[in-house]
């Protein structure tokens, strides 16, 4: 089921521009563990800007993923029902969230290890600005919107990075077998 994949790909990268491009100038190499006032003040943070995101950003990928999916199913099953559909979809569902939930466990980890108490700090006072708040509110909105187009392109891309690798695989003389 590729369509699936590529769906989950979608779906990790619309999530991961939707958290905060925060790393930007930071220092890559990770420094050592967090203190215990970063974790919680990491945590603080991942709960201001999660807040309702999640789910609204579940709805949104899983709304935009979806038929596409579906109609993979479908052309693999003939005969699907509705009620199976509904079944496959609400699983889809839940297996997306869950794993978006786990995925965010690690978050206040990863923001602490990169942000000093002070840069977080700093990052919950814009998200409590007029302007903050609207990002919040309206970036699952824009990621859905972005990862709509992305997903209709992505065989296409897929097609074309494979074109691309088997030509150099062929002008190295590896064939295919």
């Amino acid at each position: 089921m590729n369509i699936l994949r590529v769906a989950l790909l979608a779906l990790a990268v619309g999530l991961s521009s939707v958290l905060p491009a925060i790393s930007q100038g930071a220092n890559t190499a990770a420094p050592a563990a967090p203190s215990a006032e970063a974790i919680a003040v990491a945590k603080e943070l991942m709960a201001l800007v999660s807040g309702d995101m999640i789910a609204d950003l579940t709805g949104k990928m899983v709304a935009q993923t979806w038929p596409t999916l579906e109609q993979s199913l479908r052309v693999k099953y003939p005969k699907l029902d509705a009620a199976t559909s509904a079944d496959l979809r609400a699983e889809f569902e839940k297996q997306i969230a869950a794993n978006i939930a786990e995925s965010m466990n690690d978050a206040p980890a990863i923001y602490a290890r990169y942000l000093s108490v002070p840069e977080m700090r700093d990052i919950e006072a814009f998200y409590r600005t007029p302007t903050g708040a609207k990002a919040l509110k309206l970036m699952p909105q824009i990621t859905a919107e972005v990862m709509g187009q992305f997903l209709p392109r992505m065989q296409g891309m897929m097609d074309r990075v494979n074109t691309a690798l088997t030509a150099v695989l062929q002008k190295h003389g590896y064939t295919n077998k």
